[in-house]
């Protein structure tokens, strides 16, 4: 009797922080409140501009110093016996350690105005950092709030009610859903975090997990208005929005059932074989309420640790990030900026762009591949330009659909522990590239 009453408790418990924490995660990532300046913003990143106004300046000294903490680690990782620093750096090989160190060594100069105009250029190092500190502050912040989507029962609830549809036609679980939303309302770093959480948990396979942080792991909402801004398109902006999602869903159809994704391992973290739940294929009546019971019974294994966990996760996998944002961004913006190595790279897509009867295909060429650097850097490229507003919305569209770009996605993809390599990810980036640009192309002539 008493052992009934304790299971009933337990459970009524359960679902009382499912409905809680859920619904405070779902307030935080995708709720839209009215903010200052009349603008309709979801708290999260109401907070992260609230954060970044009230830092100010301070912001790149926090990223200077974050650079230099990774560089002073991970050499002392190389030389001590110290298990705990050797733990925090055992993915970081000599490559990472080298990123590490040109990251500090780019801030410093860019920070103090030291060195040659052509690096300390506002739209060269002024701007990788400025994407440095961002990142660092977006991943934290988001990285540590995200456990209120993840730990009381959301992903779970979703999941069950998704799983049909995402496994008949993404080949992955359902709460896959919550990876891709995560990502569209906070930032692409966030979304994979999310994907390897859950991977490390043991709820996606290699396969499932490369096949969702590759496909799914879509620029946020903000960036979005902010590729609209710079290219002078704000009044395209809902087109654009919703041109990239459709496609961006196509493409994951079509990415899914192909290599290198397809000759991913089913096997979970652990080792085991992915075994399919025959019931998932199932349409129940009662489905609700199997989604109910899953998300309290998630929220009930959920305790405070897993906010101090969280925590420590964000700050982690943020910190990481930045370095490579910060090296990768200001070598690629050199190379974009002074250059025509991406004028070069981009030359083959002139006549297929004007085969699809794109005006400025001149112009749009070079920045076909150049958003594998980072996806800001096309509108950039085309907006210096006299490109109409056609091929603006063009080159836009095209960089969200990319999805893999090394100032922030590919390299907290390859800083997770989801089995990508390098050339995983340029190999899909150049897939993803031949099967949108038609598709993109399609979709422009038909909105203008």
């Amino acid at each position: 009797m008493n052992k009934n009453i304790a299971l009933t408790n337990n459970a009524n418990a359960g679902v009382l922080k499912a409905l809680i924490g859920s619904l405070i995660g779902v307030g935080i990532f995708f709720v839209p409140f009215p903010s200052q300046g009349g603008e309709t913003k979801i708290p999260l990143v109401t907070l992260i501009d609230y954060i970044k106004g009230f830092m100010g300046g301070s912001l790149q000294y926090l990223t200077l110093g974050v650079t230099i903490l990774l560089c002073v680690t991970w050499v002392v990782s190389r030389v001590t016996k110290n298990e705990r620093i050797k733990n925090y750096h055992k993915k970081d090989g000599k490559i990472i350690g080298f990123l590490f160190i040109l990251a500090a060594i780019f801030s410093i100069l860019i920070i103090y105005n030291i060195g040659p105009d052509w690096l300390l250029h506002e739209d060269v190092g002024g701007l990788a950092l400025t994407l440095g500190g961002s990142v660092l502050l977006t991943v934290s912040v988001a990285g540590f709030l995200v456990v209120f989507l993840m730990a009381f029962g959301f992903p779970e609830f979703i999941g069950t009610l998704m799983e049909p549809l995402m496994r008949k036609i993404f080949k992955v679980p359902g709460r896959a859903a919550v990876d891709a939303v995560t990502s569209f309302v906070a930032s692409p770093a966030v979304g994979v975090f999310v994907t390897s959480q859950f991977y490390r948990e043991g709820k996606y396979t290699q396969k499932e997990a490369a096949s969702i942080t590759t496909n799914f792991s879509v620029v946020s909402i903000g960036f979005f208005a902010l590729l609209a801004s710079i290219g002078g398109i704000l009044s395209y902006l809902p087109h654009m929005i919703i041109t990239s999602f459709i496609i961006t869903f196509i493409v994951a159809i079509i990415m899914i059932r192909i290599p290198p994704l397809s000759r991913k391992r089913d096997v979970y973290i652990d080792g085991t074989k992915y075994i399919e739940d025959a019931s998932s294929n199932l349409t129940e009546r009662n489905i609700f309420i199997r989604a109910c019971k899953a998300a309290s019974d998630r929220a009930a294994d959920s305790g405070p640790e897993v906010f101090k966990i969280a925590l420590w996760d964000a700050i982690v996998f943020a910190q990481k990030i930045v370095a490579y944002v910060i090296a990768i961004a200001t070598l690629s913006l050199i190379l974009a900026t002074y250059t025509p190595f991406f004028d070069y790279l981009g030359a083959v897509f002139q006549y297929p762009l004007d085969m699809l009867q794109l005006p400025n295909a001149a112009q749009i060429a070079p920045t076909i591949l150049i958003s594998i650097a980072e996806v800001a850097l096309p509108v950039i490229l085309i907006s210096s330009t006299d490109a109409a507003p056609m091929s603006v919305f063009f080159v836009c569209t095209l960089s969200t659909v990319q999805i893999i770009f090394f100032t922030e996605s590919a390299n907290a993809m390859l800083e997770s522990d989801i089995p990508l390599t390098f050339i995983d990810l340029v190999i899909i980036f150049l897939i993803r590239t031949l099967i949108a640009i038609p598709l993109v192309a399609i979709a422009t002539h038909l909105i203008f």
